[in-house]
Parts: structure tokens; C-alpha cells; sequence
């Protein structure tokens, strides 16, 4: 269902404490932030290099992690610490050592001193990290969001502040991108329409404008999937559709389940209005989204989902309690085609044991999954998309430690975070992750050649890579093998070779399912102007 974002905060930051112009997609309404301030700290914590690494430190109680690489390869985390009652700040870090030593470039704060739900992404098509959280106890604007172009230098933060009703409407935030657009899921109420906990997004161009063709915004409003109340929601992007995932408590069944909606990533299908049912927009509007149902659905919970995607490849891990012994084991729904077909498998059910609140990372077939069990946090490996799981190896080395909470783990490519109360309270900690992590770089000229990288801290074994190029390609169209063993720190090139043809051409790598495209033009044997 369409929804006009009532009112939008511009916040273009240049200092410590910033004023604001504003605009409104129905009108103009100035007011003045002076309570939201990004305050730089250029603090830099030297980390001790042998076990796990201590990121944050002192009395207060820092929660909810949330950990993503930015596009010169730094692990970049933000995460919630709370002081006080009314003192819930928003921590920034950053290491550009693969997590050794750690930067504290900055730290926010809100209206009402209240900060939640923090999540950062990086966007590859405009190279910003883009960072969300809302501010519950804020009278307007609840909810935050900022691009950072440079995590390193505050000038280039700017961001947006935006709401139309008061901040206790607002409870969680999710995100992800489609090419240059910021794609920004909020779970929240719409009281004058009878939801509460509804799912909500809103589109974002790099400009804090919304896209010309389709609506700002749009709230589900339950005619096809029955999504309300919703929780803990998350977001993901692959090659040709992006997904959200949520928990639905069922008032029916009286059970929770896992809510899943995807949409395409081809900019000109999502930004065509109209097509679906009554006139709504088909593939912006989330409740109309093509592909949509449950998880994990039945006469048992399942709750707490995390989703990451690579290529066609999507993977949501759950906890349920679907067993004879009712305790809590971790699931995982995989799909190798988009989205269109689902398959349930087990990642870790210990007997009378409950397995808690995983997080899991894609990268080709590669699938990791950290998990809570007795205080204690656990990393298990997929070679297989989700299908079968390899032995689950303990990441903590101190003992019973881990806080078994919402949201308390996050992994990406280069590594894990969570919250850890071995010094008496809570703090966040990280480890790096044991794997390959690949990547491709495409240049032209006589012909074409894609560059594929180990950047991870384990070999690569039996990689297959492809090579196509679009258009009128008639030597050189296809290659393809694979590279049998590519060590850490090693770059391998290949392609096709010769390349003949003439016109505009799409070149699309893939190796191990990581997919890497760029656009050309072929002219003879050369490959011009790829970028």
C-alpha cells in the first residue's frame, strides 16, 4: 500500500552540532535538530592481537552489533551503548586491519537521548556506507538515516531524519539497496489504520529524494501475506531480487513464524508504477511484492530470522522449536533460485539444549552461521548453499560468556561481533572469520580479463568462475573453468581470450557464485571504456 512520507528531515552534517533544512513530500516544515548531534571522537583502541578482540570497554551496556566491509575493505561496526536510562548512544568503529585495532571515528546522539536498532550496509553502486537507527522516545523524526562516504573523515556524513507520528510508533529498522537506491524497512504503527507493527519502506535516492516514478513509501497493508504484528526484521540484496524476512506472531495460532518478501533488483521493473492488484505498484510495493510467504510456519515457533545473499543464492537461519524436547535449535531456509523455491534444513539441534539468535553470512555456496548455545557462541560452515553443515567450532575463549539476546550477533565477510559480558557487563567483541573471500575485478582492452582474489584468511579449493558477455559477441562470448586452489592473498586472472565483436556489451563474472558486472563497448578484438 502507497504511503506519502509526511515529513522528511534533510541533515546535512558538517559538525559536531548541526542545524537543519527540511523538506516534506507534501510541503515544506522547517525545525531546528539541535538535540541530534554527531559528536567526533578520533579515538583509536589498540586491540590485544592474540584471542577474541575487545571493541568496546567501560560501564556502560553495549548491545545490538551491527558489522558490515565498507568498499576499501574496512570492517565497519555500529552498535548501541547505553548509559543511562535516557543515554542510548550510537557507537561508530572501524578497523582497516581486519579487526586488530580499532578507530572510533564518532559517536550520535537523538532528540530524546534514546538511540535503537542500529544497522549499517554498504551500498556498492554509489560506494556509501548507509546507516540506519530510530529514536523511540523522539517526539517527530523517529527514525535516522545517514550516508558516509569516508567512515574516516565525519565531514562526509549527511543524513535524514523522518516520521510522521511519535517515536514509541516506531520499533525496529532494517535495510538494504537496489542499485543507487537505499532501501529503509521499519516496523511501525499505523493507528489510524488499525496496524500495529506493520512493515514499512521507504525508497531513498543518494540525493534524500525518492524516486520520480514509483511512491516514497509504502506500508504492507495485509491483502495478500499477513504480516502483522512484525519483529526483528532484515534485508538482503542479490544479483536479481532482494528480500526482507520478519517475525510474524500469529494472533490466530497463536505461534510465530517467518515472514518472507522478495522483489527484483532490474531498476526498470521496480520503477514502472502500476501491475499489481487494483492499480498498485508490482514490484515497489511491498505488500503486492511477487514473491512472499512463512517459514518455518506450523504448530511450533520459529523466530529471530537473519538473511544474507549471494547471486541467485538466499539463505534465512531461524531459531525453532519444532521437536519432541521443545527447546530451541537453529534452521535454515535455502533457496538456489531466486526465491521461487525453498528447502528447510538443520544447522545445529543439541538435546535438551537451546541453540539461540544466529546470524549467517553468504558468499557463494559458502554459508557461516554464528549461533548462541550455554553462554557460549558457535560458527558452523555450509559448502553446499544450506543443504548440509559441517562440525560447529567455538568462537568465545572465555567460557560461558555470551549474552544470549536479540540481536546480539552480527557477521559479515571478514568477520563476527557480539555482546560479551565477561568484564562484568556487557561489551562488544569480535573474531574474524576463518574463510575465503573472494573477489572479482573486470578490465578491457585486447579483449576482456576478470581478476579474482582471495582476500579471506582460508583457501579457496575447486573455485569454478564463468565469463559472458552480452550483445554482438561473436568470439569470446563464454569461458569458463575453475581455478583448483586459491590461497589467501592470491589473485588469479582469466577470461576468455580473444574477444570479437561489435557494439555495447554487459560483462558478467562469476566465480564461486560471487557475480561481479561491468558495461563496454566491443569494437574488433578490443574491449573499450569498461567500467
Amino acid at each position: 500500500m502507497k504511503k506519502v512520507v509526511g515529513i522528511i528531515g534533510i541533515l546535512l552534517v558538517i559538525a559536531a552540532m548541526t542545524s537543519a533544512i527540511n523538506a516534506s513530500t507534501t510541503g515544506r516544515k522547517d525545525f531546528y535538530a539541535e538535540d541530534t548531534r554527531l559528536v567526533p571522537l578520533n579515538k583509536v583502541l589498540t586491540a590485544n592481537l592474540e584471542g577474541n578482540v575487545q571493541i568496546s570497554s567501560g560501564e556502560e551496556e553495549d548491545v545490538t552489533p551491527t558489522i558490515t566491509v565498507d568498499g576499501n575493505g574496512r570492517i565497519v561496526i555500529a552498535y548501541n551503548s547505553q548509559a543511562g536510562i535516557l543515554e542510548h548512544y550510537i557507537y561508530l568503529a572501524y578497523s582497516e586491519d581486519d579487526g586488530s585495532t580499532w578507530n572510533f571515528p564518532a559517536y550520535i546522539t537523538t532528540e530524546s537521548g534514546v538511540a535503537a536498532s542500529p544497522d549499517f550496509i554498504y551500498m556498492p553502486a554509489t560506494g556509501n556506507l548507509a546507516l540506519s537507527y530510530v529514536d523511540p522516545g523522539a517526539d517527530e523524526y523517529a527514525v535516522h538515516a545517514w550516508y558516509i562516504s569516508d567512515i574516516t573523515n565525519t565531514e562526509t556524513y549527511n543524513g535524514i531524519m523522518w516520521g510522521w507520528m511519535s517515536g514509541e510508533s516506531y520499533q525496529y529498522v532494517a535495510s538494504s539497496y537496489v542499485e543507487h537506491l537505499f532501501l529503509q524497512m521499519v516496523i511501525c504503527d499505523e493507528p489510524g489504520r488499525g496496524l500495529m507493527s506493520v512493515p514499512t519502506l521507504i525508497y531513498w535516492t543518494p540525493d534524500w529524494d525518492h524516486p520520480e516514478e514509483i511512491g516514497g513509501g509504502y506500508y504492507d497493508g495485509q491483502s495478500i501475506l499477513r504480516t502483522v504484528p512484525a519483529s526483528d526484521p532484515e534485508m538482503a540484496t542479490g544479483q536479481n531480487r532482494v528480500i526482507m524476512v520478519m517475525q510474524h506472531d500469529n494472533e490466530t495460532t497463536g505461534h510465530s513464524e517467518i515472514a518472507y518478501k522478495l522483489t527484483v533488483t532490474d531498476l526498470d521493473l521496480l520503477l514502472t508504477p502500476g501491475g499489481g492488484p487494483g492499480g498498485m505498484d508490482k514490484y515497489a510495493d511491498i505488500e503486492v511484492w511477487p514473491w512472499q510467504g512463512y517459514l518455518g510456519k506450523g504448530d511450533y515457533d520459529s523466530k529471530h530470522p537473519s538473511v544474507s545473499a549471494s547471486g541467485s543464492n538466499f539463505v534465512v537461519v531461524f531459531m525453532s522449536n519444532n521437536n519432541v524436547y521443545g527447546d530451541w535449535d537453529i534452521m535454515c531456509a535455502y533457496s538456489h533460485d531466486d526465491g521461487e523455491t525453498w528447502t528447510v534444513s538443520e544447522v545445529a539441534a543439541e538435546h535438551p539444549v537451546d541453540e539461540t539468535y544466529p546470524a549467517v553470512y553468504i558468499s557463494g555456496n559458502n554459508v557461516y552461521v554464528a549461533y548462541i548455545k550455554e553462554g557460549n557462541l558457535y560458527l558452523v560452515k555450509s559448502e553446499d548453499g544450506g543443504e548440509t553443515w559441517g562440525e560447529p567450532e567455538k568462537v568465545n575463549d572465555v567460557d560461558g560468556t555470551v549474552v544470549a539476546e536479540e540481536n546480539a550477533v552480527d557477521i559479515c565477510s571478514k568477520g563476527i561481533v557480539w555482546v560479551d559480558e565477561r568484564n562484568g557487563n556487557k561489551d562488544i567483541y569480535f573474531a574474524p572469520l576463518p574463510a575465503p573471500i573472494i573477489t572479482v575485478g573486470i578490465s578491457g582492452g585486447f579483449g576482456v580479463k576478470a581478476t579474482i582474489s582471495n582476500e579471506g584468511t582460508e583457501a579457496a579449493e575447486n573455485l569454478a568462475w564463468s565469463v559472458d558477455l552480452s550483445g554482438l559477441v561473436f568470439i569470446g562470448k563464454h569461458s569458463e573453468g575453475t581455478i583448483d586452489t586459491l590461497n589467501p592473498g592470491d589473485s588469479v586472472t582469466v577470461g576468455p581470450g580473444l574477444v570479437f565483436g561489435i557494439g555495447p556489451t554487459t560483462i558478467t563474472v562469476n566465480a564461486g557464485g560471487v557475480t561481479a558486472t561491468a558495461s563496454g563497448f566491443v569494437l574488433g578484438p578490443l574491449v573499450l571504456g569498461v567500467s
